[in-house]
């Protein structure tokens, strides 16, 4: 049945099909399809032996250019550092202009790859030695006693000038690319490609900025190397037959080639008489398609090599690209390219047999089809033919056909269309052109604006960072000495009080200075949520406790009133939230000369001072719930045209002004912090009443506070027995941060050594092998980078704890520390729990705490004590007890205090644990105000 389907179907094809072409197809196909299987293969095969050998030989060339590379950048970048180090010793001396000449000199010759040795100077002043492309080696010196010409000498044997060979008049070594990157970037780092100032080649310069013992820039140390010495390396390469490699920066720009082109062109209008040209535009076809195909894809942009293929002039082309980068900017690509026909010389000689005897198989059978199909295709041809030339832009062609058939009519619709779409294009094109004149002037203004923003933004972060670690490194001794004094137990009970000012007025100006970065880093966008769970009702009474005095010296009233319903334990951030009520508070009482101030705190908005009932005050989301805040004063308050600005950063109303106090940014931040924390604040004035401040945020609800700030506020006394004596080792250019270290550490039993300086410190590993060593990030001689890097570049080093010390508060230095091979970061100033916690977490040193407040002590909040320590309830204790107790808080013996508070924890635990917590917050003297209050 099958067999009758298949017949009858091919019979009716044949049927309609010329006799001619029924019997010239099957033989015509059956031909073709032999010889093509049997070339396919033949093939495949080669293209397979074609592949392996490319990509081992592009692998193995790729890997040596860039050893030779990792080799050949190395030596700049250790001349520097070494003539660094012979400055900061006093072996060299930016004074003596000849020592350096001969210094630089010698070095040239010593160091045979190198193309100049020399250093910029701030004051202008620049010299060095060079080696020209003959290999004869010249000084060139710019001083103020030439009035700054750059004059270039000869020299002989014995390092004296004999002449003179060039003048370049009024050099500036500042304004060259090499020393702006070295200053831009505050560390060593690779220039700019620049060409030499007679435009003949390029050069490739390692800087290094140079500073004085207090930090001040002194000059710009350069070593350079010349591309072409790359170049002659990679030219040495052997490549297969026509292969090539080059390299070429990240923007595309090309360093070096084997093909002998130079990576710069001479132009007479441009700086130095020379430019840089990009891969792209290229003299060499080859390097020019591979760079257009590489910009194409990305491909330079990705971070691991590739081995690739593409078709060049429908050859294929074995393409592999390694990056190269480093830690000091470099950021290139190696490329190497080899072209399929270097290796398929006999492959292709036997396609090409193969292809013979298939045109010559096909050639008969196919030239009736040719010549039967002539007469239908001219036509069509033809019109294709006239088709491309109007794709091209030639609308005078026409497609002219002499026949009056269906080719005649489909010529003549052609043409009409054509002479419609001639008149479409030239509108458009019009069009076309002013928008792209618009286009071109709008980028460029917007270009212009975004380089002047981008300077004003970096050299307000330089600014920021660099005070805050000149105010820090202070701060760190002031609040860090202050923390040891509390620890003592020998400290007179008088001087408690005492530095207890000293630690909140060091704790105030970290305040002000957190608060002017907080700011910069709101207006770059960088500021987060920080959320962890705690005690509301705490919080709220450490702002009390924390205003209470200064509201009492002020003679005003301090009220906190808290709502029944709000919620004990919340999940938000704590800090922010402090940080909001301290700075309204603090503005509340500095402009409040009489009456008071009021804070209220509850769950519905319309329970607020003249506030209004809020329809969804109450709407809940999951355990999400809204918290409405108030601050009332009756201070001078502030004038109607005032208020629209007062949220602006270093905004002060006219009252703020008179006082002279304040940086004019709590406000500012306030507001952000709000915004942040999911809420918005408001604010109602009038003057000669007073003021009202209104804010909410959004919390979630949770069970319980986390432990870890409780943890934190136990104070270590002593080390667990049964551990090994662990070695510290401090390291710090600055003998108070040293001291401070040591006064903490010391009494607990570790065994400490110090050093001044990175090198200090390495020489102290290798011989002590400490467990953990505290190091300073900013030193002389050394820094704590090339230290760290130095250490835990060996095996021993692994095994060595290395914690940062540093003033820095950008985000970025923590990166940077990390990837110098630090385990850890810590800011100045310091908590010692935080010193504590760290050698925990990284040795395993474990502590003895001193005995922790009862958990039912640490429940109790302010509104609780002071119902717990009603007069009825204290009446009930022993009267001698009382007053022994009074007296003991009076003259503020501790000792006492404590041994009297475990009596009345005996009679009654609840007043016991109130007593309790007074005592652990030092206020003695609410101890004893609440025992005269019974009568």
């Amino acid at each position: 049945m099958l067999n009758k389907t298949i017949s009858s179907s091919f019979g009716e094809l044949s049927g309609k099909l010329p006799l001619r072409t029924v019997l010239i197809v099957p033989f015509v196909f059956q031909t073709f399809l032999a010889v093509g299987i049997v070339g396919y293969l033949s093939f495949k095969n080669g293209q397979q032996a074609v592949n392996n050998v490319a990509n081992q030989l592009r692998g193995e060339i790729t890997n040596r250019i860039d050893l030779n590379l990792k080799s050949y950048l190395t030596i700049p970048h250790q001349v520097n550092q070494s003539n660094a180090v012979a400055l900061d010793l006093g072996q060299l001396k930016l004074q003596d202009l000849v020592g350096l000449e001969r210094h630089f000199w010698r070095q040239i010759q010593i160091f045979d790859s190198l193309t100049f040795a020399g250093i910029g100077l701030e004051n202008q002043e620049n010299l060095g030695a060079e080696r020209a492309d003959d290999g004869s080696l010249t000084v060139r010196v710019s001083t103020i006693d030439s009035n700054f010409d750059f004059r270039t000498y000869a020299m002989n044997q014995k390092g004296d000038r004999t002449k003179q060979l060039s003048n370049k008049p009024n050099f500036d070594p500042r304004t060259r690319p090499w020393y702006k990157a070295a200053v831009a970037a505050g560390k060593p780092t690779w220039s700019q490609i620049y060409p030499h100032t007679k435009g003949i080649t390029s050069y490739l310069g390692a800087a290094m900025p140079y500073k004085n013992e207090s930090g001040q820039l002194q000059g710009v140390l350069l070593t350079n190397i010349n591309l072409s010495q790359i170049g002659k390396f990679l030219q040495s390469l052997k490549i297969g037959k026509t292969g090539q490699s080059f390299i070429i920066e990240h923007d595309g720009m090309l360093v070096a080639t084997s093909t002998g082109e130079k990576p710069i062109r001479t132009v007479a209008n441009k700086d130095f008489g020379a430019e840089r040209i990009k891969a792209i535009d290229s003299s060499n076809p080859l390097t020019k398609a591979i760079a257009l195909f590489l910009a194409q894809n990305a491909i330079a942009q990705k971070q691991t090599a590739q081995q690739l293929e593409f078709n060049l002039q429908n050859q294929r082309h074995f393409l592999q690209v390694l990056p190269f980068r480093d830690d000091k900017g470099l950021d290139w690509s190696i490329v190497v390219v080899i072209p399929e026909s270097d290796f398929m010389a006999e492959i292709d000689a036997n396609n090409r047999t193969t292809i013979l005897l298939c045109i010559a198989a096909l050639i008969l059978s196919i030239l009736i089809g040719i010549l039967t199909a002539q007469w239908v295709t001219k036509p069509i041809l033809q019109l294709n033919e006239t088709a491309k030339d109007i794709a091209k832009g030639n609308w005078n062609q026409s497609g002219v056909i002499n026949r009056r058939d269906e080719v005649g009519q489909l010529a003549k619709s052609f043409n009409s269309m054509a002479h419609q779409l001639q008149e479409s294009f030239a509108t458009l094109e019009q069009k076309v052109e002013e928008r792209t004149s618009e286009l071109a002037t709008s980028n460029q203004q917007l270009e212009l604006a975004k380089e002047k923003a981008e300077v004003a933004n970096q050299a307000k972060s330089t600014f920021l960072a660099n005070m805050s670690h000149e105010l820090r490194s202070p701060l760190n001794a002031i609040l860090g000495f202050a923390q040891i004094m509390l620890r003592s137990r020998s400290l007179p009970s008088e001087h408690f009080e005492s530095v207890g000012i000293i630690t909140r007025s060091g704790e105030h100006l970290l305040t002000l200075i957190n608060e002017v970065l907080d700011l910069s880093k709101i207006e770059a966008g960088r500021t987060t949520i920080n959320e962890k769970q705690f005690d509301m009702y705490r919080l709220i009474d450490d702002v009390e406790d924390m205003f209470r005095l200064k509201a009492d010296d002020a003679g005003l009233q301090l009220l906190f009133e808290r709502g029944s319903d709000v919620p004990r334990y919340v999940r938000t951030d704590q800090v922010k939230l402090r940080q909001i009520l301290i700075n309204l508070l603090n503005n509340a009482i500095k402009f409040t000369k009489e009456g008071g101030v009021c804070v209220r705190i509850c769950m519905n908005s319309g329970l607020l001072s003249s506030g209004q009932p809020n329809k969804n005050s109450q709407e809940r989301v999951a355990n999400n719930q809204q918290i409405y805040f108030e601050v009332e004063d009756t201070g001078m308050g502030i004038a109607p045209e005032e208020l629209d600005k007062l949220f602006e950063a270093f905004m002060q109303t006219a009252s703020g002004r008179n006082a002279q106090e304040g940086t004019g940014l709590g406000l500012a931040i306030s507001r952000q912090f709000v915004q942040l924390m999911g809420g918005d604040i408001t604010v109602s004035s009038k003057v000669g009443v007073g003021t009202i401040f209104k804010f909410d945020i959004t919390t979630q609800v949770v069970d319980t506070a986390d432990d870890e700030a409780e943890q934190n506020k136990r104070r270590v006394i002593a080390l667990e027995p049964n551990q090994p004596r662990y070695r510290i080792l401090i390291v710090d250019d600055k003998p108070l941060n040293r001291q401070l270290l040591v006064q903490l550490l010391n009494p607990l039993g570790f065994e400490l050594k110090e050093a001044t300086n990175g090198q200090e410190a390495v020489d102290i590993w290798h011989e002590w092998d400490p467990h953990l060593i505290w190091m300073d990030m900013r030193m002389p001689v050394m820094d704590g980078y090339a230290a760290t890097q130095k250490i835990k570049s060996t095996t021993k080093g692994q095994a060595t704890a290395i914690i940062a010390l540093t003033a820095s508060v950008l985000e970025e230095e923590r990166a940077v520390v990390v990837s110098a091979g630090c385990d850890d970061f810590m800011r100045k100033p310091f908590r010692e729990q935080e010193i504590f916690a760290v050698m925990n977490k990284h040795i395993g040193v474990r502590y003895i705490y001193e005995e922790s407040i009862d958990k039912a002590a640490q429940t109790l909040s302010k509104t609780d004590i002071k119902d717990v320590l009603e007069p009825e309830a204290l009446a009930t204790l022993p009267p001698d007890l009382r007053a022994k107790l009074a007296s003991a808080a009076k003259s503020l013996d501790i000792g006492e205090v404590d041994h009297l508070i475990q009596e009345v924890k005996a009679i009654n635990a609840s007043i016991g644990n109130a007593f309790l917590v007074l005592a652990n917050e030092f206020e003695y003297g609410k101890i004893a105000s609440y025992i005269e209050a019974v009568k």
